[in-house]
């Protein structure tokens, strides 16, 4: 996606599934024949001139983001200013392959997720904590870097892989920094690893809803998955929800909050599977995108004959 100074973005949470989609503009370009150029800051946008408007705009049928012409002007505008009072030639609502409606704003509780097919999207806004409001930051943009004996070393960005069961989970859309991309097919253990390290490394994510059915009613299976999970390298268990959800009592169970996460901690210690208390969707992404991404660096530079260490003399 185009980087602009001055753009706005926005993001959705599925009232079900917690599947969160984001999107971003508008931004101003120029035509120069037939390219696309895109103002990087406002400044320049302000000197015009400025043929229409670019978003990153969402697709529910087709469950991608689209980067689109949403707004062209008849002729140029002279700068950015005249787009309040300019008509626009046209407006761009719908998609180019499904010619369904496409969307830079969802409407709060209209649109229903393709993913769960039950929820609907709302404005996704970090929740407080007592008097306290906790507003994460974005994750980082830049490649990850390591610099030994004074040289940089450029790691290959490595392939995630999905388990092609796993509908409503992560997509890491959002880490292209950090990835060439992702592939879909089906994993015996886990939920995603990582291409060609697919027999050491096993993610296994879990919701609270999830969590409290496999622990109460389906027991025999996930203790089957653990002992799986224990035989990789690189494995663990991440739960979408804070360890004071896990000791509230549920709205959809009967299970004792206790039994529940005494459980997952003995299943942890038993066979020593790492457990992560993430607050949600969103932050559960990043962290399991940022340890793929290090896991990954560090095996390389491990079979590559350099040291295991980003920064020399440090981490």
């Amino acid at each position: 996606m185009t980087k602009c100074s001055f753009y706005q973005s926005y993001r959705f949470l599925c009232s079900e599934c917690n599947y969160l989609v984001e999107t971003v503009g508008p931004w101003p370009y120029r035509r120069e024949g037939e390219k696309i150029r895109h103002y990087r800051g406002l400044s320049e946008a302000c000197s015009g001139p400025v043929h229409g408007l670019m978003a990153k705009v969402y697709c529910p049928r087709c469950d991608k983001n689209k980067e689109y012409a949403i707004v062209e002007y008849p002729r140029p505008l002279a700068n950015l200013s005249e787009i309040w009072w300019t008509t626009p030639l046209k407006t761009k609502l719908a998609c180019h392959k499904c010619k369904e409606k496409v969307y830079l704003i969802l409407p709060e509780g209209t649109v229903k997720c393709p993913r769960c097919k039950k929820g609907t999207f709302g404005l996704y806004e970090p929740i407080p904590e007592g008097e306290v409001e906790y507003v994460p930051v974005p994750p980082p943009q830049s490649p990850l870097r390591v610099r030994q004996n004074g040289k940089t070393i450029r790691i290959p960005k490595p392939v995630v892989v999905i388990d092609s069961q796993e509908h409503m989970g992560y997509k890491f859309e959002r880490f292209t920094n950090w990835f060439s991309g992702t592939i879909r097919k089906r994993l015996p253990v886990g939920d995603y690893t990582l291409q060609g390290m697919e027999e050491e490394v096993a993610i296994e994510r879990k919701t609270l809803p999830d969590l409290v059915n496999s622990i109460i009613q389906d027991r025999k299976d996930f203790i089957e998955k653990c002992e799986k999970l224990s035989t990789f390298r690189k494995k663990c268990l991440v739960i979408e929800g804070s360890l004071s959800s896990i000791k509230t009592p549920y709205e959809d169970s009967q299970a004792h909050p206790n039994a529940v996460l005494g459980s997952l901690l003995a299943a942890q210690e038993r066979w020593e599977i790492p457990v992560y208390f993430l607050d949600d969707f969103v932050l559960a992404e990043e962290f399991v995108a940022s340890m793929l991404s290090k896991y990954h660096a560090y095996r390389w530079l491990e079979m590559n004959g350099f040291e295991r260490c980003l920064i020399e003399g440090d981490i």
